[in-house]
């Protein structure tokens, strides 16, 4: 069965990404977005916002990127990409899913391959206005 989750591509103003060293598998060792399990009946949104609250993070103007499943050994994940502007808050580890935090300008060379799919995808959106009107939740 697919775990729902929602990864949160949080932009400050100055166009650069929050992304954090994670600790446990999947994606052990890497450069990934924050994110979460979509908690029963809960929305996109409030998954997101409740993801960054976890880690002392606020924004707002969130946006659906797309929906990027994964297989993994042990399972399958259904992850939607949700990117967020304006943040708020200092991003703070919680040493268990990661251990440290930075805004990457450019993406390193150790980000997890679906991040960079989510990272490029919104990229290519922020291009076009009429599409991030279209995708705002």
């Amino acid at each position: 069965m697919s775990i729902p989750c929602v990864d949160v591509l949080l932009e400050n103003s100055r166009g650069e990404i929050l992304l954090g060293w994670r600790q446990i598998p999947p994606y052990k060792d890497v450069w990934a977005l924050p994110g979460g399990r979509v908690g029963k009946g809960e929305q996109l949104q409030a998954t997101a916002r409740r993801t960054l609250a976890e880690y002392g993070l606020a924004a707002c103007e969130f946006y659906l990127v797309g929906v990027f499943p994964m297989k993994f050994h042990t399972r399958s994940d259904f992850p939607a990409c949700v990117a967020a502007r304006y943040p708020r808050g200092g991003a703070s580890p919680d040493y268990i899913e990661f251990s440290s935090f930075y805004w990457a300008k450019r993406l390193p060379k150790g980000l997890g391959a679906n991040y960079r799919r989510m990272t490029m995808q919104w990229y290519k959106m922020k291009r076009n206005p009429q599409i991030l009107r279209f995708s705002r939740l």
